[in-house]
């Protein structure tokens, strides 16, 4: 099937008795009393502990302490050397088990920062990280070790897959979720498999293919209950049957993701974006306005995209915070309300808001926005609206790690 920039605009249906769900909050959202960004990883407490200890063997049952310290200080003597060694010779000049804790203290680290720095970057760590845990994987361990490395090797996977995407590159994309998801299913950890679903889904339905988003999305459910994980695949079913025309069916969905996140605990609401364990209920209006648009309801849009900007605006997010942009004013142009000037003036944030980090996904809208005013050629605003929009997407040139080019290494190489 060939592959477009995304889904094609459509016709507004004729069931105005669908109902719609408003835009609404969780009752726990009290912004007064919760920062509007999670707070930091902590290294985990071993690690801690074992790159302050001090030298001496403890006796009995601290010969576990001692271990890890004895191959902090191994690993900390080896970086010094060498201050951008590779991922995979750090980790294998380390303990197994200290090795799986500075692993997940990197992959934490990419956690909190692929939404902010450009993809092509999170995509070399991601991809740095991979091979140090294949290398690991080739040593002897135990059965609890071994299955720590499975799951973090998917998630590594699924975290290189999103950079994929952003990157346009939907092929890598497909296989490394994939990959994350067979690693999810040989683990038996549900949220790695629904967490993959999601990505691939989302890649998907950016190519303009909802039906397999759709299909991705429902699968990814089959192997997660209620929590976070299941109210990303819900959002992404919601986008996907509204880019199918399904109105009542977009809807439901939208309708039972407000549910999951008015359930879903505030020690849980994570930042927007891919995650294995938390979800940020603001997700659903940004979700809902995408829905909307593409299901010709630019009025209901607006409604939960006035309750989404706010909160996406206060969090780093910057791809979150453009496309919402993006398809608010694409919604106005292909609807006839070509309130020109209001439809510039919001493509014109999206691109400041995202300048220095260009997004497939995003670029693909601005695309779209430029199709749709290009009749309006004539207005100035148009006009400049359109050599703001190539000029951004030409610097992504230089957001790329060029050959002999330094990547600015994950913290486990420091």
């Amino acid at each position: 099937m060939p592959q477009s920039d995304g889904p094609p605009p459509l016709a507004v249906p004729g069931f105005d008795e669908i109902f719609i769900p408003p835009a609404r909050t969780p009752p726990d959202d009290r912004p007064e009393d919760y920062p509007a960004q999670p707070p930091e990883r902590q290294a985990p407490d071993d690690l801690t502990w074992a790159a302050g200890a001090g030298a001496a063997e403890p006796n009995g049952t601290d010969r576990r302490q001692f271990q890890l310290s004895a191959g902090a200080a191994v690993v900390s003597a080896l970086l010094a050397q060498s201050p951008i060694m590779e991922v995979a010779d750090v980790l294998a000049a380390s303990p197994v088990q200290l090795a799986l804790e500075r692993a997940n203290e990197a992959l934490g680290e990419l956690m909190n920062t692929h939404e902010v720095v450009p993809p092509a970057h999170v995509r070399a760590r991601t991809a740095r990280l991979r091979r140090g845990l294949e290398r690991l994987g080739r040593r002897s361990m135990g059965t609890a070790d071994s299955q720590q490395l499975l799951v973090l090797a998917g998630r590594v996977a699924v975290l290189g897959a999103d950079a994929a995407f952003k990157q346009g590159d939907v092929g890598s994309a497909r296989d490394l979720a994939a990959e994350g998801y067979l690693a999810g299913v040989e683990a038996g950890d549900g949220p790695l498999c629904g967490s993959a679903r999601e990505v691939g889904a989302v890649n998907e339905f950016y190519v303009g293919r909802p039906g397999e988003a759709l299909r991705l999305a429902r699968d990814g459910m089959r192997h997660v209950g209620s929590g976070p994980v299941r109210a990303r695949l819900v959002c992404q079913e919601a986008r996907a049957l509204a880019a199918m025309g399904d109105l009542r069916g977009a809807a439901g969905s939208l309708d039972r993701a407000y549910d999951l996140a008015d359930a879903i605990p505030v020690d849980q609401w994570g930042r927007p974006g891919p995650s294995f364990d938390t979800f940020h209920p603001v997700e659903v209006s940004y979700n809902a306005t995408t829905a909307l648009c593409l299901l010709g309801r630019p009025r209901a849009a607006e409604e939960h995209a006035d309750l989404a900007m706010p909160q996406l605006d206060g969090m780093d997010a910057p791809g979150f915070r453009s496309v919402i942009r993006f398809d608010l004013a694409l919604a106005m142009a292909r609807q006839g309300r070509l309130e020109l000037d209001r439809v510039c003036e919001l493509a014109t944030d999206a691109i400041g808001i995202s300048w220095g980090r260009t997004v497939a996904s995003v670029s693909s809208r601005a695309d779209q926005l430029l199709t749709a005013t290009s009749p309006h050629s004539e207005v100035r605003g148009v006009r400049e609206l359109a050599a703001l929009v190539r000029e951004w997407q030409r610097s992504a040139s230089r957001q790329r790690p060029g050959p002999g080019t330094a990547v600015p290494p994950p913290p486990l190489d420091l």
